[in-house]
């Protein structure tokens, strides 16, 4: 009864957190569970591929051509291709700390309306690194069978990334667009896992972990004093067993995020922040036993803007995951 009401007592502290977030084009990245917690081993390498093509414009939640609404600039395409080194060490005891470095490689289109000339349409093709981040994470209580654990997450981004880009016509994309924001990060999380009993084919049980997570993220001032709004991620994903070395992966992914601050850019406010859920099958294969081959895709369900933005039509994440001890 005790570890029940620490569960749900967690779980509703931490989505009692504000929710205030989203910011532009530039902060696109797939809201995925990439936990592996329940696999112990000490350290491990982690190495994916991101890739969202925001090509439909939205305004609230339909479709609309670009330029629906009236602005300074019409956002007509991103495409983002991510690539992420994650490294995860797990000392001694409940404690995991984790390291990414992403890589981004982008596309971005938006036309200039600037009054008493005609709209101009720039498109930008630049790549960098982006910022990386550090997540600290310990388990507060493990079930007596071990089949069952709560955990808490805090972590820092750091403003390593590339925050000036080649410019089209002289102006570089807004600050939100470009591979790091220039800006301190900081991210709280909480996550429940637990094994289920389920049928598997060819007869008999296994074991399915299921976890339920929520995270934070409070962002601070960053390039041209732009700050990109806070945000909160909700996570509720299950792996379950087809044979000894595939699972089959199946996520829900909420995503909120508020308005930007937008500083001294062009960027209007308005058109930053909104709400997103998304449903992400997928697959992972085991190789060798200290290897992993996975790939999800992630299909919206619900997407309402502020304004108007671009969404994606879906978005695609691979990786590769290698335990080294």
């Amino acid at each position: 009864m005790c570890s029940r009401v620490l569960f749900f007592s967690l779980i509703a502290a931490v989505c009692l957190i504000p929710a205030a977030a989203f910011a532009h084009c530039g902060s696109a990245s797939c809201p995925i569970d990439v936990d592996s917690r329940w696999e112990h081993r000490r350290f491990s390498l982690d190495l994916t591929q991101q890739y969202l093509d925001q090509k439909q414009p939205r305004a609230g939640t339909r479709d609309v051509p670009v330029g629906f609404i009236p602005s300074m600039e019409d956002e007509v395409r991103t495409i983002n291709r991510i690539t992420q080194a994650r490294a995860t060490w797990r000392p001694a005891g409940a404690w995991i700390v984790t390291g990414a470095l992403p890589y981004v490689n982008r596309t971005h289109e938006h036309i200039m309306n600037e009054s008493g000339m005609p709209p101009m349409l720039m498109i930008w093709n630049y790549e960098g690194f982006g910022d990386a981040e550090v997540l600290a994470s310990r388990n507060v209580w493990i079930g007596s069978q071990g089949d069952a654990e709560i955990g808490l997450s805090a972590g820092v981004k750091l403003p390593t990334g590339r925050t000036h880009v080649p410019a089209v016509g002289g102006e570089q994309p807004e600050p939100s667009a470009r591979p790091g924001t220039g800006s301190w990060d900081g991210t709280l999380g909480a996550t429940a896992r637990w094994l289920v009993s389920a049928p598997i084919p060819g007869g008999g049980r296994g074991s399915m972990p299921l976890r339920l997570g929520v995270l934070g993220r409070w962002n601070g001032e960053g390039t041209e004093d732009y700050r990109v709004g806070n945000e909160v991620q909700a996570h509720l994903s299950g792996d379950y067993p087809v044979t000894s070395s595939l699972e089959l992966l199946l996520q829900g992914n909420v995503r909120s995020k508020g308005k930007d601050s937008v500083g001294g850019s062009t960027v209007e406010s308005g058109n930053t922040g909104g709400t997103w859920a998304y449903v992400t099958p997928g697959l992972r294969l085991s190789v060798g036993g200290l290897a992993r081959i996975y790939g999800l895709v992630q299909i919206p369900v619900y997407q309402r803007v502020n304004g108007i933005q671009i969404v994606s039509d879906y978005n695609v994440y691979m990786g590769v995951a290698r335990a080294i001890f």
